[in-house]
């Protein structure tokens, strides 16, 4: 009997055990995931292209998750740790999304003089103290540099320094050569591990709550016979 109990107890803890893991690997599949829509993201400077990428793939990872759920059998209902890791997943992906572009410009970003060939009003693609204009910018050639910039009192034919990717993956930006993000890219690896740890007491939680459903239905189905 002792022996038959420590059995239970041990293939209790290996199911449990092998649930984290299985929620850790899916978190870090999660973390690899936003890591590409941030690449994405960061190519495609235009503003509703990298809105509809967004959100897409955001949408087509919580689809992916819910097929997977179901078919694992989960018996466990959504919670407020689904909805953590769910606000890491886009947290994530966002600093990402920042930090590829400043580390991109850091790297091989070059600053140059530009002028400004229009200003046009974009609503939210400006900021809110730009009034949403924009201008979008030349090089010193006439050839239109990618993506735009908030315009504040910039008219037509104002020159100003920029930082221009030569890859023309990143939108021109205003200013100097940015610094290393170096700050960023903890606050990145830092989200992705609060996400791995609530993802992992998700895993868990989620083994105790089928443990639970098994042995009421086991329960069920004996009392039904005794009856």
């Amino acid at each position: 009997m002792e022996e038959a109990r420590g059995t239970a107890r041990l293939r209790k803890w290996t199911v449990r055990g092998l649930w984290t893991v299985l929620a850790v690997s899916a978190s870090a599949l999660m973390t690899a995931g936003s890591f590409g829509i941030a690449y994405g993201v960061d190519s495609t400077p235009d503003r509703w292209p990298t809105v509809l990428l967004f959100v897409g793939a955001l949408v087509a990872t919580g689809c992916l998750l819910g097929l997977v759920g179901l078919l694992l059998d989960a018996h466990r209902e959504f919670g407020k740790l689904d909805v953590v890791a769910a606000v890491c997943v886009v947290l994530t992906t966002a600093t990402f999304t920042y930090t590829l572009e400043q580390q991109a410009l850091h790297d091989r970003g070059r600053v140059e003089r530009a002028v400004v060939t229009s200003v046009y009003h974009a609503d939210g693609a400006g900021g809110l103290s730009d009034g949403g204009r924009v201008a979008r910018l030349a090089d010193p050639s006439g050839r239109p540099l990618t993506g735009t910039v908030g315009a504040g009192s910039l008219a037509v034919g104002d020159r100003l320094t920029v930082t221009v990717d030569p890859e023309g993956r990143f939108a021109v930006r205003r200013g100097a050569r940015p610094a290393t993000p170096r700050f960023w890219w903890a606050v990145s690896v830092a989200t992705a591990v609060v996400q791995a740890l609530v993802c992992s007491v998700i895993g868990y939680s989620t083994a105790v709550r089928n443990e639970w459903f098994w042995q009421a239905r086991r329960r069920r189905a004996a009392a039904g016979k005794s009856a």
